[in-house]
């Protein structure tokens, strides 16, 4: 399986999950598809051979905005607009003053000292941002610059 992050993991599937017994088991993914229970999303993921994460708890709805989802356990709901879908994410979490992270460019096209900067940013503007690319967004490659020289 394919995690967001792009790193590959060997991983063991489920074939048969048990039915839910309750309605509370149910998982809105962030493909916006409800699943009955985590089973079953480990389940598609692995059949589907890339991570497609959890939204948020119970069934899928069609929100217009964050202010339609319930978010639990200290999470708080971020607008992903490429899809058109609110994502519960867990913010809150303080960045670690370290040296040794790099900056990131994320969605939004803005560079950030880390990755943790950039959600913390997120959870301020209450938007979803994913990382583009490891460095600073308006860094060349050097794979470009060889090219440039070609």
């Amino acid at each position: 399986v394919v995690d967001q992050t792009n790193n590959a993991y060997c991983v063991t599937c489920n074939r048969i999950c048990p039915e839910p017994t309750s309605s509370e088991q149910y998982l809105c993914g962030n493909d916006g598809v409800t699943y009955p229970s985590a089973c079953h999303l480990r389940k598609a993921t692995c059949l589907l051979g890339r991570s497609i994460g959890l939204a948020y708890e119970g069934k899928c709805i069609k929100a217009k905005s964050c202010d339609d989802i319930q978010c639990t356990g200290g999470k708080k709901c971020l607008w992903d607009f490429k899809v058109g879908r609110g994502r519960c994410s867990l913010c809150g979490e303080l960045c670690p003053e370290s040296k040794s992270e790099e900056p990131v460019c994320a969605s939004d096209n803005a560079t950030y000292a880390s990755e943790c900067a950039m959600k913390e940013a997120a959870c301020s503007s209450g938007v979803l941002l994913e990382v583009k690319h490891s460095g600073s967004c308006n860094s060349i490659s050097e794979d470009t610059e060889d090219e440039k020289e070609d």
